[in-house]
């Protein structure tokens, strides 16, 4: 199922390829540029995640627990809220899980152990303004760019 996945994908860039080239070729006054450099890009993605997902089981999850600090981090830059640095420890733990095999352990450890350890963790600092707003905007931001991410890890370490 993933070989034909990746196959389509492949077949479709080819295909957006030789249009815009034929594009190009046919109409020189259209400056494909930006289309060009789109579908470039697409490429590479194509490529790294393609490579990632057929490599090994430690690059697969390796390249997830990228993806998921980094959109983390993007994250933490649009919410107005301080983003305690020792937070992002959950995402190595969160992927050693799946790593280990710990499946269970996984899908409990952001929704329940980490809510916990956050929530601690801010009435520990003793700053008690804006609590319900700091947790809450953290807590779901941990949920949607390290949990929701890390699915597809997991999703692609089961076995087939």
């Amino acid at each position: 199922m993933l070989e034909k996945s990746l196959a389509t994908l492949f077949a479709l860039l080819i295909l957006a390829t030789l249009i815009n080239r034929f594009l190009l070729w046919r109409l020189p006054e259209r400056k494909g540029g930006e289309v060009t450099l789109r579908i470039r890009t697409w490429w590479g993605i194509v490529i790294c995640f393609s490579m990632v997902i057929s490599g090994p089981r430690w690059m697969t999850l390796t390249f997830f627990a990228l993806i998921s600090f980094l959109a983390l981090k993007e994250y933490c830059t649009l919410i107005s809220v301080h983003f305690p640095r020792w937070l992002y420890w959950g995402i190595p733990l969160n992927y050693l899980l799946i790593g280990f095999n710990c499946f269970e352990l996984f899908l409990l450890f952001i929704p329940l152990a980490g809510f916990l350890i956050l929530a601690t963790g801010q009435v520990l600092v003793g700053d008690p303004s804006g609590f319900l707003h700091t947790v809450s905007a953290i807590f779901w931001g941990w949920i949607m760019t390290v949990f929701a991410l890390s699915h597809a890890a997991w999703l692609l370490m089961l076995p087939t």
